[in-house]
């Protein structure tokens, strides 16, 4: 302890913003010239929800040959006041690092804490986050930033930059222009290879992950190696499941009035992602609403088209109409499209006026584009299923604000470029 507090003192002066403030979207030749930090960092703590507001999860790497990892959080901006966190730590052997994790609990609404964590006794800069305010929920829903997967250059330097900063602009980009945001979503394909490090780091690389959490689930880039665990440390995780993937088995949480299940839709047996809804359903029967993420849509613009969708659709969706989920958000198409509400795989008698449905019966599933700009599909407009609303591919990065307030569920769409709305969908109930 007396070398932690050492450290503090002497990196008082490396305290970061009390709450993260985007400003200006960073330019291009900007970010290109602190690539090269970037591009050789070991990695970065990252912020996940816990399982409910009261608390916050924390997990960073650090080297093989090297002590437990600590971190302190506090109320005070130098950290006087800062407590140790306990630590525990599980080895990765796929980079043959240690993943450190931690959780703050107990915590006040509308505080910011400040926090700092060490790697083998260095300390970082000193942080910070803001917890809720107020009894509404305000999150951003990403997918597919798949950092590596760019095909515009052969050269993978190239193609690093490329994600990362298209990436790092559409977060910008969000907190520049929308105030109150929770944490973020982020359906699955962070990366493109599960196995690299190297991609992972530069995931985590934007500076408002270090205030605001980040909610992942799996992606089919992001299953088949333990690292997504190792990197996100998942509340409500160890429910038992007949078969699993190695990324994740899915996990769930409450914030506010609101009940959120992240699965693994790279698993094809019903009875392990129907364990996890049944778990958070049963933890959290009260709940307003429900909303499941998962990478792979089932009614997406191309849904009879693709043998995934083909699977989710037999597997998963009688899960989602058998618990009364009110929205789907998945990604995967690097394209977006909207459904009509769902029902028993059919589109319900439902009828939206001005885009707002009131009490419906079923589901509205989301599928988002890129947020990186990595790669953009096009959409067989030919074969658009009857259950699918609404397609667009402008070839532009976009993000989604899901907004719960006052009874009613809101996603408005965005693209990157001049922050242009194309879209907004709301449920009242």
């Amino acid at each position: 302890m007396k070398r932690i507090l050492a450290v503090i003192l002497t990196a008082a002066i490396l305290v970061s913003a009390a709450v993260f403030s985007a400003g200006a979207v960073t330019g291009y030749d900007e970010w290109a010239k602190s690539w090269e930090s970037i591009r050789s960092s070991d990695g970065y703590i990252i912020l996940t929800p816990g399982a409910d507001k009261t608390k916050m999860n924390f997990s960073w790497q650090s080297p093989f040959f090297s002590h437990k990892g600590d971190i302190i959080i506090g109320k005070a901006a130098d950290l006087s006041d800062g407590t140790e966190l306990k630590v525990s730590r599980s080895l990765s052997l796929i980079g043959m690092e240690w993943s450190n994790e931690a959780t703050a609990s107990e915590l006040s609404e509308n505080t910011i804490y400040y926090y700092q964590y060490f790697v083998d006794g260095t300390g970082s800069e000193i942080y910070s986050f803001r917890t809720d305010a107020d009894n509404q929920t305000k999150v951003a829903f990403f997918t597919d930033s798949q950092i590596g997967r760019w095909r515009g250059s052969d050269d993978k330097e190239e193609v690093y930059l490329h994600d990362t900063y298209g990436w790092n602009s559409t977060l910008e980009t969000v907190f520049e222009n929308n105030d109150g945001i929770d944490f973020i979503l982020s359906s699955g394909d962070q990366v493109e290879d599960s196995y690299s490090e190297v991609q992972y780091s530069m995931f985590e690389s934007p500076e408002c992950l270090r205030s605001v959490p980040v909610a992942p689930c799996v992606g089919n880039h992001d299953f088949y190696t333990t690292n997504f665990s190792h990197h996100f440390n998942t509340p409500n995780d160890k429910t038992f499941v007949p078969a699993r993937w190695p990324g994740s088995n899915g996990y769930y949480f409450c914030y506010n009035d609101v009940l959120f299940i992240m699965l693994d839709s790279n698993n094809i047996v019903p009875a392990s992602f129907n364990a996890v809804i049944k778990k958070a359903v049963k933890a959290y029967p009260d709940a307003k609403w429900r909303v499941v993420m998962m990478h792979h849509s089932p009614y997406d613009a191309n849904a009879h088209k693709y043998f995934q969708s083909k699977l989710t659709r037999t597997t998963i969706a009688p899960s989602i109409d058998k618990y009364g989920i009110d929205l789907v958000l998945s990604g995967h198409d690097h394209y977006y499209s909207r459904s009509y509400i769902i029902k028993n795989n059919k589109v319900s008698d439902d009828k939206a006026i001005d885009n707002v449905y009131t009490n419906p019966n079923g589901t509205l599933y989301i599928s988002g584009n890129t947020s990186s700009g990595c790669n953009y599909s096009g959409i067989d407009e030919s074969n658009v299923g009857e259950c699918c609303n609404l397609y667009i591919q402008n070839r532009i990065p976009t993000y989604s604000i899901v907004d719960f307030a006052d009874g009613k569920l809101t996603v408005s769409t965005y693209e990157i470029e001049g922050n242009k709305m194309i879209d907004t969908v709301s449920i009242v109930k």
